[in-house]
């Protein structure tokens, strides 16, 4: 498939219907996998997607994900960067050598950010950010159940307007830093490349963050791919 992969996430700032992925009675089948090690958190999250009557079988390993996997289903894989043995980028590099379409959702932690670029980078569909919340897996499905089923294409041109308008408040520095961020760089990373101090960057990236209204590094740059690829097809 070569669809457009990553969408945007409602920013809150106007009032948009609820996406199809969220309403039961609409929603077409597709499944949540969720890879988490930790057994409270995992268990914790499952009970509150279930409750809200989306299907999701959750995994303590790669590995376990990996030898259940054989009858492909419309779905998306949410696992975490760092996992006991296969971790979640060797599973995403065994998935994409033997050509799995499952969109995945890598799990990163403040530190991990980086990575979690790269994976996205290498083909990964999404990223969120610790700690985890249900809401945060669910939009994350949703995002993905957009992609599969090409649906909410109203709802993702009015988040790419917002996203326009944000970008357009930006200096020019501002956005020297976002285009960085989006590419993977640390803060010491844009701090050695723009040759200003760590401290300077961290103010940039607060007031870019204010600006664009982002929820957090995630969303920001879910934001940022999504403006870059319409501009792209442009």
């Amino acid at each position: 498939m070569q669809r457009k992969r990553r969408g945007l996430r409602s920013s809150g700032r106007k009032s948009l219907p609820l996406p199809e992925f969220q309403q039961p009675r609409k929603r077409k089948p597709f499944t949540l996998f969720f890879v988490e090690d930790d057994q409270e958190v995992r268990a914790t999250l499952v009970e509150e997607i279930v409750s809200r009557r989306i299907e999701v079988r959750d995994y303590m390993t790669a590995m376990e994900f990996y030898r259940d996997y054989r009858e492909k289903v419309p779905g998306v894989l949410i696992l975490d960067l760092r996992l006991p043995g296969m971790t979640g980028i060797e599973l995403q590099e065994k998935l994409l050598a033997e050509k799995f379409d499952l969109p995945i959702v890598m799990i990163a932690g403040h530190a991990d950010v980086p990575m979690a670029v790269r994976a996205i980078r290498n083909g990964a569909f999404d990223f969120v950010c610790k700690p985890l919340r249900a809401d945060d897996l669910i939009e994350a499905a949703s995002r993905a159940y957009a992609w599969f089923y090409e649906t909410d294409d109203d709802l993702l041109a009015d988040e790419l307007e917002d996203t326009e308008e944000s970008i357009a408040r930006l200096t020019a520095r501002e956005r020297q830093v976002l285009d960085l961020i989006a590419d993977g760089f640390s803060s010491r990373e844009i701090s050695t490349e723009l040759e200003i101090s760590p401290k300077t960057v961290e103010a940039h990236r607060a007031r870019i963050n204010d600006k664009m209204r982002a929820d957090d590094v995630a969303h920001l740059l879910r934001m940022c791919y999504a403006w870059r690829e319409a501009h792209e097809e442009g």
